[in-house]
């Protein structure tokens, strides 16, 4: 609907962009809308281990790690699995997408709590850990960032 505007305004602020196409069912949302009232907001990028395959890696994203994350009082939850890279796709006019192999990422969960010191709590939560055990047989990195405001492009709650 809006993809025209943002494909031509991309190049405006970015120089680089780590942007990444999913399939149809490549994105789960286990909220509707985007909450506002959210306090902080954290988004994980998530690097699948080599030899791993693109089904396990989803499994683990979508049926482990996130419901393990909604379970243990993530709000907003988001999470989307990539496909794989291709310079085909990302063609934004005056903006790169080459990313190294070390740099690129095949998921993004996305979620909010309260606030800034909820995410130890949530870390700690029992819920969590068989994940955290595991997910060094899943994935090579997990990058972690706080996000101190998320502003939705495209408004479908009004």
């Amino acid at each position: 609907m809006h993809q025209r505007e943002i494909f031509y305004d991309e190049q405006n602020a970015f120089a680089r962009v780590l942007g990444r196409s999913t399939a149809p069912g490549g994105g789960r949302w286990w909220t509707t809308g985007h909450d506002d009232t959210v306090g902080h907001r954290v988004t994980l990028l998530l690097r699948r281990r080599r030899g791993i395959r693109r089904s396990t890696f989803q499994q683990f994203v979508y049926k482990r790690l996130a419901p393990a994350l909604l379970t243990a009082g993530a709000q907003d939850l988001r999470a989307y699995t990539f496909l794989p890279w291709s310079r085909l796709v990302n063609t934004t006019v005056g903006v790169a997408h080459d990313n190294p192999i070390n740099r690129r990422y095949h998921a993004l969960v996305t979620f909010g709590l309260d606030n800034r010191a909820d995410v130890d709590t949530l870390l700690a939560a029992p819920q969590l850990a068989n994940v955290i055990a595991d997910q060094h047989t899943v994935l090579t990195a997990a990058h972690a960032f706080g996000i101190e405001r998320s502003v939705p492009v495209v408004r479908t709650d009004l």
